[in-house]
């Protein structure tokens, strides 16, 4: 069969079982092709794939097929499906050399726990560091998956089918299965084919929530307990004469539905709505464990015994629960079976009741749901405790029941934490309509009138007095009327659903103490904040949000002024004295620019560990990690153990973003990974691993870096009166607020294309993606590593030194080497010659491409390589295995930005406009990213 561009995998580098499943996917694609468009798609694709291929301005003239969009169109989705495909073999790929490797995979839990002992840890010590130990990834829907669910089943099921072919034969299908998973592969290649990978609209949140879901149910629910079990195995392998208790160490959050910044679509009927969506998930996967379970515990009271205790807790049931007389005639000498009945009966009524809350129906014919998780619970640890104490042991330790029970414990009826989110911006405007109405601001002033001081002074005045501020029949404002009701729909959640569905309020943009004061107010005017005889109740942690390179700089200053607030340290006791902080790496890296942006962050780790010793209030950080290198992105573990030697105990929080959630999270054995090297990473940090006072060591050379590398990016991207004109020529920015992938607006309000301020952090630097210029990931850098170095040998050999002996060093080396290897100059030279006039084009364009060289030469300086990623070849070949292909994409792309302005306004919004956005999800599959 003829392929479709015959990809040279193994030629790359690639390894063989890799180069053998691209070369299937790449030939079972040109044959699906041809049958469903006959051989112009591909002889079109080849022809872009030659060196002989028109430029931009001249292909759609060259090539007279292309005149039409829809072809272009296809053509891109070819292109699409090709590297949904080439990532899906990876997926693959990673999955059988991390198999292999059992028993001796580095990063493992096995090789952290074996460390643990190696540097002297006894079995207590070890004990109290897992205690103390708090993972919790968190689920943000901006960017939102570029794939629509049904394209990401048929991914998943091709993947699936590659390993099946591989495997040994199914008991379960014919006897002759030769080719059949290559058949299949082909009849969901035509599935896919005949899929639109373009939704017609932008998501809705119900749709965002939904999609967050997805990865709950098909791969985080069943992980996680994995994860659990795999550190018991560990500790009773290097620890065999000590018995553990093991806590859940890892849960989950969400952004999705409660992430109000900068999204109107957010209103506080879709948080209540989203929090009902992730309590009938728990119920629905807690109940098909159980009815397995169920069918599995058959044991007989002829042949073995059980507790008195279960059998006295299924007379009661039985009496209680109405279940059927034939049931209980028939599982009359099987009490679990009798026992699970019942437990499936009162899940069926939790359902029921959160479904009926979803519909707004009465909810009171109830009677016997759950409670609580803890009431399922002890249900099933009955069961639990019956059959270890009765020659089931093994059943009782590991399989399907400790399974489910952890992911009760983990999960709960609550599913995810969801978070709120909202700009302080917000708050000072309703708030200002809230104490004009109470008449407690100073006569003719309002409250943006106030100065910091002021404003500290009247809120915790406030903060002080038990009266509402607010009479029963205000009414305010929609903007008003919107944040105060997202914290009655709080109250409500804590009360009606469960305390975990929301216990925390992020503050985005938070830049003083009084921004911090605002929401505890507003806490206070629904009751979640409460005076009473006995002192302060607070129920939701205020988390400010530091963004700026600025605020970053200054946050320990500000929260240790925060915590010498008297009210805000009776709110912090309330809460069991633990402060969080979230930190910002997204705007962080647009303020300021890569190398500036991690310093700020890496010096804020050290503050803020600091700021935590000296006022005794424990802090969990919050890393709002994007996908991307330019937003904090990269290998997550890398980062944990970056951090300052001894600033981390144990707690940390962090986002997983867009395309990040669909690579990690789509097949269980990746998010295994994933998560065994973040648990890894997270034993070991808080162990106390790294380089004592490195911080302080480097810091004067950082700074020197920081400040250099901040002018150079800063004099491009803010200084330079004519950058967003070139910007918005030479990447397709203009476009990609059309996508049609998230709820979320591309701008501010009130800013589109306005300029970078009014920009939000993930299309910014997306655009930069498609462009293949990745300058997000790697500007300044050069410039500031070379005016270091400049005519000082002992310099550059610190600089050396640093690479090799500072593990923050290292890792903000190395992510933008891969970010330098990742773009692609002539891609980007492609893009910037269509920028008018043509002198500001080639200017910039210019100065891009010196820094780029700059940066890459005084990498290689550093890291003694003849070439970048030479110790990360894998990853090397992958990129340079990808960019021929990509290329294609990239000139269809630009010769429609091109076109574009000649276009109708009735062309612009159809075939054309799906051609451009294909060329953008083409291009975004290739990368792996949208932002």
């Amino acid at each position: 069969m003829r392929a479709f561009l015959d990809l040279d995998a193994e030629g790359h580098g690639l390894s063989e079982a890799l180069g053998h499943d691209i070369d299937l996917l790449d030939r079972l694609l040109g044959r699906v092709l041809k049958a469903q468009e006959g051989e112009r798609l591909t002889e079109l694709a080849r022809k872009l794939m030659s060196s002989s291929a028109p430029l931009p301005g001249d292909l759609l003239e060259q090539i007279p097929e292309l005149s039409d969009p829809a072809t272009i169109r296809q053509l891109a989705r070819a292109f699409t499906v090709l590297f949904q495909l080439i990532n899906t073999a990876e997926q693959k790929e990673i999955v059988r050399v991390n198999r292999e490797r059992q028993g001796t995979r580095r990063e493992s839990i096995r090789e952290a726990v074996g460390q643990l002992k190696a540097s002297g840890l006894s079995a207590s010590q070890v004990q109290e560091l897992i205690n103390r130990v708090e993972i919790t990834p968190t689920l943000t829907a901006h960017p939102t998956e570029a794939k629509r669910k049904a394209v990401l089943d048929k991914l998943q099921s091709i993947a699936l089918l590659l390993a099946e072919r591989e495997g040994s034969p199914s008991l379960t299908g014919p006897l002759d299965t030769k080719g059949l998973a290559v058949e299949e592969i082909e009849r969901t290649l035509t599935e896919l084919w005949q899929t639109d990978e373009m939704r017609v609209r932008s998501l809705t949140v119900s749709e965002e929530v939904r999609n967050a879901l997805y990865f709950f149910e098909r791969t985080i629910m069943e992980v996680v307990p994995w994860l659990h079990a795999d550190l018991a195995a560990a500790l009773s392998q290097v620890y065999p004469d000590h018995s553990f208790e093991i806590p859940t160490i890892l849960t989950y959050r969400s952004w999705v539905g409660g992430d109000r910044d900068g999204n109107p679509n957010v209103t506080p009927d879709e948080t209540w709505h989203a929090l009902l969506e992730h309590r009938m998930l728990a119920l629905e996967v807690y109940l098909s464990r159980v009815e397995i379970l169920r069918r599995e515990f058959t044991q007989s009271t002829k042949l073995v015994p059980v507790s008195d205790d279960l059998l006295e807790s299924v007379d009661k049931d039985r009496h209680k629960l109405g279940l059927r007389q034939r049931d209980l005639q028939r599982y009359s000498q099987e009490p679990y079976v009798v026992k699970l009945l019942g437990v499936e009966e009162r899940l069926k009524q939790s359902l029921a009741c959160a479904q009926a809350m979803a519909v707004g129906t009465s909810t009171a014919s109830f009677d016997h749901a759950y409670a609580n998780p803890d009431e399922l619970l002890a249900d099933l640890r009955l069961i639990q405790s019956s059959l270890a104490a009765n020659l089931a042991s093994d059943v009782s330790s590991s399989g399907r029941l400790p399974h489910l029970l952890r992911q009760i414990e983990a999960f709960g009826f609550h599913l995810a934490t969801l978070d709120v989110r909202q700009h302080s911006d917000e708050h000072e405007k309703a708030l200002n309509e809230i104490l004009v109405a109470a008449g407690v601001l100073p006569s003719g002033r309002t409250y943006p009138d106030l100065d910091e001081a002021e404003r500290i002074e009247l809120l915790s005045n406030e903060l002080c007095n038990p009266r509402p501020l607010l009479p029963l029949d205000f009414q305010g404002s929609k903007q008003c009327r919107s944040v105060l009701d997202v914290f009655h729909v709080i109250r409500r959640a804590r009360r009606e659903l469960s305390p975990q569905s929301i216990v925390a309020y992020v503050i985005s943009m938070t830049h003083g103490i009084s921004d911090v004061l605002e929401v505890l107010l507003l806490c206070k005017e629904v009751g979640l904040f409460r005076i009473t005889e006995e002192g302060i109740e607070s129920e939701i942690d205020v988390v400010p949000l530091f963004e700026t390179i600025e605020d970053l700089h200054g946050c320990g200053d500000l929260m240790r002024k925060l915590i010498a607030n008297s009210r805000y340290r009776a709110h912090l006791e309330a809460r069991g004295n633990l402060q969080e902080v979230m930190l910002g790496y997204s705007d962080s890296s647009k303020d300021g620019g890569y190398l500036a942006a991690n310093w700020a962050l890496q010096n804020t780790l050290a503050d803020l560990a600091l700021t935590s010793k000296d006022t005794g209030v424990p802090m969990r950080l919050f890393h709002g990690r994007g996908g991307t290198v330019g937003r904090g992105g990269g290998r997550a573990n890398k980062a944990i153990l970056s951090q300052p030697a001894g600033s981390f105990g144990g707690r940390i929080r962090f986002t997983e973003q867009g395309e990040v959630v669909s690579f990690r999270y789509s097949l269980p054995p990746i998010a295994h990974r994933h998560l065994e090297q973040i648990v890894s990473a997270v034993l070991l940090a808080a162990s106390g691993v790294g380089v004592p006072n490195a911080e302080t060591q480097f810091g004067d050379v950082m700074r020197d870096l920081e400040a250099s590398s901040r002018e150079a990016y800063r004099s491009l991207v803010y200084d330079d009166p004519d950058f967003w004109s070139f910007y918005t020529q030479a990447t397709p920015i203009e476009h990609i607020s059309l996508l049609p992938i998230a709820s979320r607006p591309v701008y501010r309000p009130g800013n589109a294309l306005s300029g970078i301020d009014g920009l939000r952090a993930i299309p910014w630097n997306f655009a930069w993606v498609q462009s293949r210029t990745t300058l997000v990931g790697w500007y300044g850098m050069g410039t500031a590593l070379e005016q270091y170095a400049a005519g000082d040998p002992g310099r550059l050999e610190t600089l050396r030194t640093m690479y090799r002996n500072w593990p923050f060093f290292q890792t903000v080396v190395d992510n933008a080497q891969l970010e330098l290897t990742r773009s692609h100059i002539p891609t980007a030279r492609m893009y910037a010659a269509r920028v008018q006039p043509r002198s500001l084009g080639q200017r910039i364009e210019a100065t891009i491409e010196d820094e780029h060289a700059r940066s890459v030469h005084m990498i290689l300086k550093i890291t003694g390589q003849s070439r970048l990623m030479e110790k990360a070849r894998v990853v090397r070949n992958t990129v340079e295995f990808r960019s021929p292909a990509v290329m294609p994409l990239s000139t269809l792309q630009v010769a429609l930005m091109d076109r574009w302005p000649s276009l109708s306004e009735e062309d612009q919004a159809g075939v054309w406009r799906e051609a451009m956005l294909q060329t953008i999800a083409g291009i975004a599959a290739a990368m792996q990213s949208t932002g």
